[in-house]
């Protein structure tokens, strides 16, 4: 039996997944020299920093603070992820500056400091949430019992909304409608949309 909450930082770990594979797939078509969805990004940083600096990195901090006192030897992994949270929040929110003020200047192209901070973002958050799926979760699953993690005062709720809040809605339904999932550039689509899985229409047969 897993523990509700690990449950939902996994739950949450997915959907932060699905929404980097999109945040690429716009950053591919920036660096194709082409103009990517500068709203649609705006969106997804705000999102993947808004989101978790409200629920999801507070809860983990405490659970990695009664983590370390379980296990000495994760501590400094902790401490790093920790920082790495830090980090996130900081990239995201400047992220989120620049996007906008791109998308305020018509048919402007991403400059490179844009697009390398936007690709560093994107790769200090896979490597985050790896390590933190593939080494500290089962340590928090093998080191706690499955009732003290029930217990613990997390200092929020499980009921907080995650897929269901209105910021991911907005979000949902702008990937899912306009089908920007798909997008690679070059006039190029992927096979699916790994948040909505969509998948490209099928071209009219021809006569």
């Amino acid at each position: 039996m897993k523990a509700s909450i690990l449950e939902r930082l996994h739950a949450d770990h997915y959907r932060y997944e699905a929404l980097l594979c999109i945040l690429d797939r716009q950053l591919h078509i920036a660096v194709c020299q082409e103009i990517p969805d500068y709203r649609l990004l705006y969106q997804l940083f705000h999102y993947l920093t808004e989101q978790p600096g409200e629920w999801h990195h507070p809860v983990e901090d405490r659970l990695f603070d009664r983590l370390a006192e379980r296990h000495p030897e994760s501590r400094e992994l902790l401490e790093v992820l920790i920082e790495e949270h830090r980090r996130i929040d900081i990239y995201g929110r400047e992220l989120e500056v620049k996007v906008r003020n791109l998308d305020e200047e018509s048919e402007a192209e991403m400059d490179l400091t844009t697009l390398n901070l936007a690709r560093a973002f994107s790769e200090l958050y896979h490597h985050h949430l790896y390590t933190e799926n593939h080494r500290i979760f089962p340590l928090l699953e093998t080191s706690l019992p499955v009732t003290e993690l029930e217990d613990m005062d997390l200092g929020a709720s499980l009921k907080a909304p995650a897929e269901g809040s209105p910021s991911f809605q907005r979000l949902y339904r702008q990937i899912a409608e306009g089908r920007t999932g798909l997008q690679l550039g070059r006039g190029e689509q992927a096979d699916f949309c790994p948040l909505c899985g969509a998948k490209p229409q099928a071209a009219p047969p021809t006569s």
